[in-house]
């Protein structure tokens, strides 16, 4: 994903704050790919820029510096961040951008090697770093050496008070926590953001509120390990009660959580999903596989029926609730067998939205040194098979929703008079369809933000299409 965030959303500058003695016009475009933990910390960063004097850019080549907060999870996502980054490079020899910042997960992973072959790069910034972004660009826009600001890997957990948000105003992320304990032999993730670290419970409750008081109705919740929570700060995980306290706060209406891991699911956190309304029947739970053989492999700590009889337990007691995964394919040693019963699960469990990466083979990672990696062509021939079978499957899923009479939020205008853009509950912001809502010629506006009531009439694999009700 790439997305541009504008500097004018942000807090005005506090006293003591990173700004340049006479910042003058200075302006900075940031630029973010990669996942939603990456877009918080842009969010962040935009919020400390605006403080540090910049103001926005309308593109990259009308700006003394641009930011790019880089994504280096898995090869395609390094490689649309190096893309980027070399057409910035491009803009700067020509004279049209005057300094580039490259910040994020390949500024920690790469950040020499990204000096040495990108000599146009002016400075980098490490994922733990993020609360220098302000000192860095004013640095970089009064010239001189190239800066590296690459320290221990961390996050802006902390920093929260800082952001500009860049999503709708009727919904935001909140990150609760960042980093990971576990080590999946496929995952570099732990090298790029280090260790889990939740935030304390309070200050993620302060943030919640004022959110809530700016016009917040959803909450996106977000950590490499969501149901790890607290683990750490606390002693045991306090997703459940941290729930209960967001759902608490005036205004919150919805609360949605994603990363949950399937080993660090407890009795609690269901007992939450059942009993608290606010929090959405939704669940975004990657799998990765379901054979033992090839979960031991990825060192997920948990066994195939361990993933199933949570899942079954899951649907018996949340009716209506909507499942999310992730796979991989084509991991190494992964064998015909592994790969047609992951298929078969596919078809049986119908889950109701399915993602899937061909494996990515990195360095630096135990699965990186298995001697049985599998060809290219297999991995992205099983990735096409597995979306193919999901299509048939989201099909059914979706279609199965027709005739009934629900509520969809709205996010936004659908482009003509009396068509809008939302989401049903079962619905995740970006990461999955969305429900398209019409509404008769005379009928009353439907305000982004609020819900509708609405009939389903058609199903179109992953997004729906509704009418109001009345």
């Amino acid at each position: 994903m790439i997305r541009s965030i504008p500097l004018e959303t942000a807090r005005p500058r506090d006293e003591g704050a990173d700004e340049d003695p006479s910042p003058g016009d200075a302006r900075v475009a940031l630029v973010t790919l990669g996942c939603a933990k990456n877009l918080v910390d842009s969010e962040i960063m935009v919020g400390l820029l605006a403080r540090g004097g910049f103001r926005t850019a309308a593109s990259a080549d009308d700006a003394d510096v641009a930011v790019v907060n880089t994504c280096a999870f898995i090869g395609p996502s390094q490689k649309e961040s190096i893309d980027r980054i070399l057409e910035l490079a491009a803009l700067k020899r020509e004279g049209r951008l005057g300094g580039i910042v490259v910040a994020g997960c390949m500024a920690q992973r790469y950040q020499a090697d990204l000096m040495r072959e990108i000599p146009e790069i002016d400075a980098v910034v490490g994922t733990g770093q993020v609360d220098a972004i302000a000192r860095v660009a004013h640095r970089v826009r009064r010239g001189g050496r190239a800066i590296v600001e690459v320290g221990p890997a961390g996050t802006a957990v902390d920093l929260a008070a800082h952001r500009a948000l860049s999503t709708p105003r009727h919904l935001a992320y909140l990150r609760i926590a960042d980093g990971c304990d576990f080590r999946c032999t496929f995952c570099i993730i732990p090298q790029l953001r280090g260790d889990l670290r939740s935030r304390p419970f309070e200050s993620v409750v302060e943030e919640a509120t004022r959110l809530a008081e700016s016009g917040v109705r959803e909450l996106l919740l977000i950590a490499q390990d969501s149901t790890s929570y607290g683990e750490d700060r606390y002693g045991s995980s306090r997703l459940p009660e941290l729930l209960r306290a967001l759902a608490q706060v005036p205004g919150i209406e919805w609360v949605r959580v994603h990363y949950t891991h399937p080993k660090t699911w407890s009795e609690a956190l269901i007992q939450v999903f059942e009993e608290v309304p606010q929090v959405c029947r939704y669940v975004d739970i990657p799998l990765q596989h379901v054979t033992d053989r090839m979960l031991r492999r990825m060192r997920r700590e948990v066994d195939g029926e361990g993933q199933a009889g949570l899942l079954r337990s899951l649907r018996k007691r949340l009716p209506g609730i909507a499942i999310r995964t992730h796979f991989i394919v084509g991991f190494p040693g992964e064998t015909e067998e592994d790969f047609e019963e992951l298929i078969q699960r596919v078809e049986q469990e119908e889950w109701d939205h399915v993602g899937c990466f061909a494996y990515s083979r990195e360095d630096g990672t135990p699965a990186g040194r298995m001697k049985e990696q599998l060809p290219e062509r297999v991995k992205v021939e099983r990735r096409r098979r597995l979306l193919e079978v999901q299509q048939g499957v989201a099909a059914r899923v979706w279609g199965r929703w027709v005739g009934r009479e629900v509520e969809v939020r709205i996010d936004a205008p659908g482009g003509k008079p009396g068509q809008y853009v939302g989401r049903l509950e079962q619905q995740g912001y970006e990461v999955d369809g969305v429900t398209r809502v019409r509404a008769k010629a005379e009928a009353p506006l439907l305000a982004v933000g609020e819900k509708a009531r609405v009939r389903i009439t058609r199903a179109r694999r992953y997004d729906l299409e509704a009418e109001v009700i009345g």
